[in-house]
């Protein structure tokens, strides 16, 4: 069976114990094993980080939600570091994201983001025009992009891993 960590914002929501028993349905409907932060009462960041990435060492892959948290376009900096680390111990790491449409298309509908036919802001930076949904390390780190938190499960049911034998 394989085991999945779920990274994500969720578990600054107060709907997430609802959202964990979901998780546990969906999984078990699918053959998955979660693995949930926020299961155990740890009351140090110290302690707290560790154990997440105890789980994610643990997980055969990670499911990340990847929707904008805390801003109005980018997903939340935890949950892109547990991308970024379990992407480097090798696991596979499959997003979702509700709105796929390519970065600079959504940040030209903000009044952060650049006019039409630009690529600059108006606080002078200017935006990667690489027609992906999110920040280019994040996106090609990513084994598959999903559009809900059903559609990654699913995803990650029929992922094998490079070698593994059906």
């Amino acid at each position: 069976m394989k085991t999945i960590y779920f990274a994500g914002p969720d578990v600054f929501n107060q709907h997430y114990p609802q959202q964990k028993t979901e998780i546990r349905a969906l999984c078990a409907a699918s053959g998955l094993a979660p693995l949930l932060p926020g299961d155990l009462e740890l009351d140090t960041a110290e302690a707290i980080f560790r154990h997440n990435l105890t789980l994610i060492d643990q997980a055969d892959g990670i499911i990340a939600n990847l929707n904008p948290f805390r801003g109005v376009i980018e997903p939340d900096s935890g949950t892109v570091f547990e991308c970024a680390y379990a992407y480097a111990k090798g696991k596979f790491v499959i997003g979702y994201l509700n709105d796929r449409r390519d970065k600079l298309t959504k940040l030209r509908q903000t009044e952060i983001g650049p006019p039409a036919d630009e690529i600059t802001c108006p606080d002078g930076t200017w935006v990667e025009n690489f027609k992906q949904p999110l920040n280019l390390m994040l996106a090609q780190s990513l084994t598959a992009l999903a559009g809900s938190l059903k559609e990654a499960i699913d995803l990650a049911t029929s992922y094998q891993n490079p070698g593994e034998s059906t």
